[in-house]
């Protein structure tokens, strides 16, 4: 049973890699910005071979408070994140402006999240940016689910995408991922062990970058 799962482990990753190493040939605009609510931009970037050209890697924010973040992405930016030393996460949280917070789960410390969050900051280019909402909650109802929808299609972004578990016709900006289901964790897991088919896969995303034409 081991050996079979080492084999079925090796193929998918086999997979994976020709899928990535495929999509780093189509891709023409290595300098896009991505704006995302939780890990979707970094996966992207690494996935791609980019430099982060975005201080939102390896963080999340709840759905309120990045799209407080993004209806006010200008004082957002320009407001100094502090510590929130109330806390009580196993990683640093900071808090930043309209008092929205920042959850940094894959740094050690505050200091080494804020330092790398200013880095990277320098590098958007607003004229060359996509905005991503990537987890609508999965204990929200439909009704709350569409206003969340509502309220990021109404964001002055040219390019931004909302992706979801569920179709939603009348809103440009919601991409409808099928093979993403609650129990899977995010859009950029693998959904099958052999396949590892992803259920962000669905979505031409390289193509999506490509188009933004800085």
């Amino acid at each position: 049973m081991k050996s079979i799962k080492k084999l079925k482990d090796w193929y998918k990753g086999t997979v994976i890699a020709f899928r990535n190493s495929r999509n780093k040939k189509r891709l023409t605009n290595d300098k896009v910005s991505l704006i995302c609510s939780n890990c979707t931009g970094g996966f992207i970037y690494h996935w791609l071979g980019m430099e982060f050209r975005s201080p939102f890697i390896n963080l999340c924010m709840s759905n309120e408070d990045f799209l407080t973040a993004m209806e006010n992405l200008d004082e957002f930016l320009s407001t100094p994140i502090k510590a929130d030393v109330e806390s009580e996460k196993p990683y640093p949280v900071g808090i930043g402006y309209g008092k929205t917070k920042i959850h940094f789960m894959h740094y050690p410390d505050f200091e080494t999240a804020n330092k790398k969050w200013e880095d990277r900051k320098k590098r958007i280019d607003r004229g060359n940016m996509a905005v991503m909402l990537c987890d609508i909650c999965p204990d929200d109802d439909h009704k709350s689910q569409l206003r969340i929808i509502e309220r990021f299609d109404k964001l002055p972004f040219a390019h931004k995408i909302i992706f979801t578990d569920n179709p939603y016709p009348d809103y440009s900006s919601a991409i409808y991922l099928p093979l993403w289901t609650r129990d899977i964790e995010g859009i950029f897991q693998p959904v099958s062990r052999v396949s590892g088919k992803r259920p962000i896969d669905d979505f031409d995303f390289v193509g999506y970058i490509n188009s933004i034409k800085p």
